[in-house]
Order: C-alpha cells, then sequence, then structure tokens
C-alpha cells in the first residue's frame, strides 16, 4: 500500500473515532465523554481540516463521508450557540443597565491580589462575582470602600472561595454546597440596582469528568434558581463550554440564556482558540448587550468577563 494511501487511512480512522465520541451526546451522553461535548465546534474544525488532507492525500468514499459528518457535527454546533440566546435589541436602548464582572482569579494568583483589586474597583461594575478569591482576602477592607456589601470571605462562609460584591445590599443571601467535591461554590441573592430588583447568582462547578458530580451540582442550582421570581444573572466557572449537553439540559430547567458570542477564557495561552467554560447567563427580562473578555489575565488561567446587562420591556 502506497504510504499516501496508509497515512489518508490512518487520518480516516483517527477522524472516525473522534466522530463516534462526539457523536455519543446525540444517543446517550455519558460524562466520560463530557470533554469532547463542550469542545464540539473545535473537535468539528479540526476534523474537517484533517479530512481535508486525507482527501488530498488519497480520494476515496470514506473519506468524503467523514467530511461531511464532520461538517454536519461543526454545523450543529454553531446552530447551537445560536439557539439559547438572549441579546438586547435597539428597542432595549433606554433599558436600565447593569454591569457584572465575573473572573475565576486562581487561588495561588498572592502576587497578583492587589492588581485585580484595583481592577475590581476601576472596573465599574455593580455586582463581582469572584472565583478562588483567596488572594483577595487581603485586600477585603480596601473593597469594601467601592463594594460595602459581600457574600463569601467570612460573609455566611468561612473560607473564601466564592466570593460576591455589590455597591448594593445583598439581601436574602446564601452561600450553598451543591457536591462534596468542594464547599461553598453557589451564592444566590437579591438586590436592588437603579430602581429595579434582579437576583444575582454565583457559580463554580466541579470538572465535567468527576464522574456525575457536575450534573448534580447543576440540578440543584437549577431548584434554586427556579424558586426565584423575575430578572436573574447567573455567572461563574462552569468547567464546561455551552455545548455541553449537561448545560444544554441545564438552559431547559432554569430558562437561562445566554449570548450569541461567548469569549474564549480557558486555557489563556490559546487565546482566541481557547474554550468559553466561563459565562454569563440571564433570566428574561434581563437581556444581555454585551460581553467581552477583560484584556489582561491578571495571572490567572482564566480571563474573566465583563458583561453589560439590561432589563427590557421595563
Amino acid at each position: 500500500m502506497p504510504p499516501r494511501k496508509i497515512l489518508s487511512v490512518a487520518i480516516c480512522v483517527i477522524v472516525s473515532l473522534v466522530i463516534l465520541v462526539i457523536g455519543s451526546r446525540y444517543l446517550h451522553p455519558h460524562w466520560v465523554f463530557a470533554t469532547f461535548h463542550s469542545l464540539q465546534l473545535h473537535a468539528a474544525m479540526a476534523c474537517i481540516l484533517a479530512m481535508i488532507f486525507a482527501l488530498l492525500l488519497y480520494r476515496n468514499i470514506v473519506a468524503v463521508l467523514l467530511l461531511v459528518a464532520s461538517v454536519a457535527l461543526g454545523g450543529h454546533a454553531v446552530m447551537m450557540g445560536q439557539q439559547y440566546t438572549a441579546m438586547a435589541a435597539e428597542t432595549d436602548a433606554d433599558a436600565p443597565k447593569i454591569r457584572l464582572l465575573s473572573f475565576n482569579i486562581l487561588t495561588e494568583n498572592y502576587e497578583n491580589g492587589e492588581a485585580i483589586a484595583r481592577m475590581i474597583v476601576a472596573s465599574g461594575a455593580d455586582v463581582v462575582n469572584i472565583m478562588e478569591a483567596e488572594p483577595l482576602q487581603a485586600h477585603l477592607a480596601w473593597l469594601r470602600e467601592t463594594y460595602p456589601y459581600r457574600i463569601g470571605c467570612d460573609m455566611l462562609a468561612n473560607d473564601c472561595d466564592q466570593l460576591m460584591l455589590s455597591k448594593t445590599p445583598l439581601e436574602r443571601g446564601t452561600i450553598r454546597t451543591l457536591s462534596p467535591i468542594f464547599n461553598n461554590r453557589f451564592i444566590l441573592a437579591e438586590t436592588e440596582i437603579r430602581g429595579h430588583r434582579i437576583n444575582v447568582a454565583g457559580i463554580h462547578t466541579t470538572k465535567p469528568y468527576f464522574d456525575t458530580f457536575q450534573t448534580a451540582e447543576l440540578v440543584r442550582a437549577s431548584l434554586a434558581i427556579t424558586d426565584t421570581e423575575g430578572p436573574l444573572v447567573l455567572s461563574g466557572d462552569f468547567n464546561a463550554s455551552s455545548l455541553a449537553p449537561n448545560i444544554r439540559s441545564f438552559f431547559t430547567w432554569t430558562g437561562l440564556r445566554t449570548a450569541s458570542y461567548e469569549p474564549p477564557t480557558w486555557p489563556v495561552s490559546l487565546g482566541m482558540f481557547g474554550l468559553p467554560i466561563d459565562h454569563v447567563y440571564v433570566r428574561p427580562p434581563m437581556k444581555i448587550r454585551s460581553i467581552s473578555a477583560l484584556p489582561s489575565t491578571y495571572g490567572s488561567n482564566h480571563a474573566g468577563l465583563m458583561a453589560d446587562l439590561v432589563i427590557s420591556g421595563q
């Protein structure tokens, strides 16, 4: 067998295995393949390029069929990305505005704690959700001057992991443990911003390959969210893209919606080719005007997110 044909066949075998793994989501999604499901768009694009190369090496019907399957998986990933969205329209130009900052700053990132605190103060955000917040513990007194209200870091919790800061009072605030893997990684509260009451929530889920713990956490978060009424914004590190099957179910359970484009946040070394695993989700009548990654990662392995939101129909 000619070397070109051998290489083409090898590429076809590898691509077929990737397609089977990703395609398992349509039959019976399993946590073992959860990371691949989050990577559906990235993997599909890689498969498309690989199959084009395989066809250049040796043209055959199997390679053509695998190329078609790769295009179909990629196309469906794009379609899914536009399915559960809630973007502000021109008619929302005068709607009340809310700014949210969400950032996993990395537990051991102490050397950048002061710089992150200064960035938060200068951000203009109404509400700030921080994951792995220990590097900010030494700067809480200073942050209190701009954000006098908080949950986490010795407020309703003894640890300093999940942290919510607000310029306005956080009422009916709770911090919860969603699974035995990590404690106190879900915060839910009410606040009033510019005369409008909203629900604000922050979350940090476990990684999807930790058995079924992530899905169990999403179920428990859903129960808490559906127990509230009115506009709601949930942000945090989900360790999964919005394409993951359990995140899609989370949208269905809660009525939450996302942006039509989510900036990649991890790993930061890949830049625009990274994966959006940090999210800002909203529940109508709240909508998303824009979401952008922070210009600096401040030493974290995640990019932070700044979201401008509106309350539609007010």
